[in-house]
């Protein structure tokens, strides 16, 4: 029998077994989140054993399926449906011992996994070659092929040095990129997108160049997502060259020379010539032979205009034709014009009235041309934030009284608060200086977490001594008893109806309140008592109040955070009637964050710290506010901290207490005092830290 019941417990286990080898894991969960520049990351949620999938790519239609082994599928929706421009459907299947995850893509796109604690993360962004061929697979119950697999996470690596003329070059290594980077020029930066390859977070890196002396101030290499940015922060006005060998990139930001007033004759002076060199040596030769000769040098197309004639003499060595051809056209007064490899080269004053009329001839097509209206859906900025800009009234539309600088004379824009959308009616060109300017304003504003840690230490000291010594006695005539007293300090006589009895009862009292210990000796002499008491206290205090206020904000945005209460009190107006207001005794935040182009935090910042107390007004306990405030601006790093305000307090005394004369006498005095000494310190330190949050993707899932 035994042997029958163990065969039934390993056949047991072994069932068990078969089944946790057969699902090593359940996916629970998926949810999408968005990421700069249409990417995607898709997180699948396990509620154990996290497996790596494998998977394919098409094209035809556009999906990306993950196969997960030993994998089974909880989930409450197997098909999940979303409304973006790059992912469209996500579903979920079971086959035997594999679970897929298919993703329906609008456009063709490509991916990379990674696994984070219990979560397979799947970034999704578009593919960088549209015109990939489809992938093909072969889908069975025993495998699975796939042609297109997940890409490796990618390196790169940045260095910079100094360059000639005191410029800045930073060097870019990112080995397996193969697309163009897209870069971005602003006013204090460069911005170099390298997409669909990302960055190891350990890669990252950030370099401080200020000291170089070149107008490159700070190198930062971070991944975004799916693709790995460097943002190169300038000073001063710069210039950018930008080179590209085998998957390594040289930008070298140089200073730029700041533009000087010179008169007529020196007004090309600081023109810069990069043509081939050529040499000349002309006598008294026409003007077109000559444009003809340079056309031929240059290989570019000159065409020169009838009126383009008389004769020069040159002999040039050893100059770049293009300088030559300047110094051509201003001997004979001439200009040009350049479209592409076309020069066209007239007299100034007849190019200057082809420009004259040119430009006519836009603005009266401006003015008479038709009208288009074009709708703007703002994503980050409030429309209303437009009114001001565009002078519009409170019902929308543009207001008669003057005019601005964005639309024309005809015209108009409405704002629609219910759909963040701005309406503009008006000719192409504000149209596309609308788009232009929409684009560059409606972006995500970086927001900013603001802690502060508000410190009150207290640290006291106290000890007090003193004395009770006395004497108390009774005399009752009626029973015959008589007492004796001792130092008289108050007397107080009562007579009974009975026998007129007194009470006498002299004694010095100088004892400490609320003492701790005593010393008391007590010995009975006929009817009386003789009692002596000596009593100390001493007290030792330390506390320590720390307060962590914080809040979230978005730049240039006030923040306000209070916790407390409100304090009731009865005001009385002029005629005479009362009515209750309430005062705040609370502990108070308020922050504006400001961020600059470099990175750094600008802060306008008040702190209220108020505490309710009791106090006595004109013999009356009532409610008082113990408040200590702070208000200031500072700057500091993003993650540094600041110590903007400490107050320090300390307070010492001593008091003694003693019956005039005796408690003079020498030694024996101190019988006749009490003493007490009292230390006190406090300090209150306030530290801010501001932190720069990273954009972070909102849920896509609904």
């Amino acid at each position: 029998m035994k042997t029958k019941y163990a065969t039934k417990l390993l056949a047991g286990l072994g069932i068990a077994a078969a089944v946790q080898t057969a699902f090593a894991g359940n996916i629970t969960d998926i949810n999408v989140s968005t990421l700069p520049d249409n990417q995607k990351i898709v997180k699948i949620r396990f509620d154990r054993d996290v497996t790596s999938p494998s998977g394919f790519v098409t094209t035809t239609p556009s999906r990306i399926a993950l196969d997960f082994a030993n994998t089974n599928i909880k989930l409450a929706q197997p098909v999940l449906e979303y409304a973006d421009p790059l992912l469209s459907r996500i579903t979920a299947a079971q086959n035997n011992k594999r679970a897929r995850i298919l993703l329906g893509l609008n456009k063709a796109g490509q991916y990379n996994t990674e696994i984070r604690g219990n979560e397979v993360w799947v970034f999704v962004n578009e593919s960088a070659d549209q015109t990939a061929a489809a992938g093909s697979y072969v889908a069975d119950n025993s495998q699975v092929r796939a042609s297109k697999t997940s890409q490796a996470v990618s390196s790169a690596n940045i260095d910079f040095r100094k360059g000639s003329r005191n410029s800045g070059i930073i060097e870019l290594s990112a080995a397996g990129f193969s697309g163009q980077p897209d870069i971005k020029q602003q006013r204090d930066r460069v911005v170099i997108t390298l997409k669909n390859h990302p960055l190891p977070t350990q890669a990252q890196r950030s370099l401080d160049v200020g000291d170089f002396n070149t107008p490159v101030q700070n190198v930062t290499l971070k991944r975004i997502g799916n693709a790995t940015q460097l943002i190169i922060r300038n000073n001063g006005n710069w210039d950018i060259n930008t080179k590209a060998v085998s998957g390594r990139y040289t930008f070298e930001i140089s200073p730029k020379a700041a533009a000087t007033e010179t008169s007529g004759l020196n007004s090309n002076a600081n023109k810069s010539f990069k043509g081939r060199k050529i040499s000349l040596d002309f006598q008294d030769v026409e003007v077109r032979t000559i444009l003809q000769i340079l056309a031929k040098e240059s290989g570019v197309n000159i065409v020169a205009s009838d009126t383009v004639n008389g004769k020069m003499t040159l002999s040039l060595k050893d100059v770049p034709w293009d300088q030559a051809l300047d110094l051509v056209m201003q001997a004979r007064n001439l200009d040009m014009r350049r479209q592409g490899n076309i020069i066209n080269i007239a007299p100034r004053d007849e190019l200057l009235a082809k420009d004259k009329a040119f430009l006519q001839a836009e603005k009266e097509i401006s003015e008479l041309g038709p009208l288009y209206s074009q709708t703007f859906q703002l994503k980050y900025k409030n429309v209303e934030e437009f009114r001001k800009i565009l002078r519009l009234d409170d019902s929308g539309s543009s207001s008669s009284n003057g005019r601005n600088t964005l639309l024309s004379e005809r015209g108009s824009a409405l704002i629609d608060p219910a759909t963040n959308t701005l309406i503009i009616t008006d000719n192409r060109k504000v149209i596309e200086k609308f788009r232009k300017l929409i684009d560059e304003l409606d972006v995500a504003t970086r927001q900013v977490m603001v802690e502060a840690r508000i410190v009150e230490a207290e640290d006291g000291f106290s000890r007090n001594l003193g004395v009770k010594f006395g004497y108390t006695g009774r005399s009752n005539k009626a029973g015959g008893e008589n007492t004796g007293n001792g130092w008289g300090s108050s007397l107080s006589n009562a007579h009974s109806a009975a026998g007129g009895s007194f009470n006498l009862s002299p004694n010095i009292s100088l004892p400490v309140a609320s003492a701790t210990s005593s010393i008391a000796l007590v010995r009975s002499v006929a009817s009386g008592a003789l009692g002596l008491e000596l009593s100390a206290s001493e007290s030792q205090e330390k506390s320590k109040t720390l307060s962590n206020p914080r809040v979230l904000t978005q730049d240039r945005k006030e923040a306000v955070i209070e916790s407390g209460s409100e304090i009731p009190y009865q005001e009385a107006s002029s005629s005479g009637a009362t009515s209750v207001s309430f005062k705040k005794a609370v502990l108070g935040l308020t922050v504006t964050p400001n961020i600059t182009p470099d990175g750094q935090i600008i802060m306008s910042v008040k702190i209220t710290k108020d505490s309710p107390q009791d106090c006595t007004v004109d013999g009356l306990v009532t409610k008082c506010i113990s408040t200590k405030n702070l208000n200031t601006q500072a700057m500091v790093e993003d993650g540094g901290t600041l110590i903007i305000g400490g107050i320090y307090e300390e307070e010492n005394g001593t008091i003694t207490n003693k019956v005039p004369l005796l408690g003079d006498i020498p030694v024996v005095g101190n019988l006749f005092k009490s003493r007490g000494r009292s230390d006190k310190k406090r300090e209150l330190l306030v530290f801010i830290t501001p932190r720069i949050m990273d954009s972070a993707g909102s849920n896509l899932r609904y």
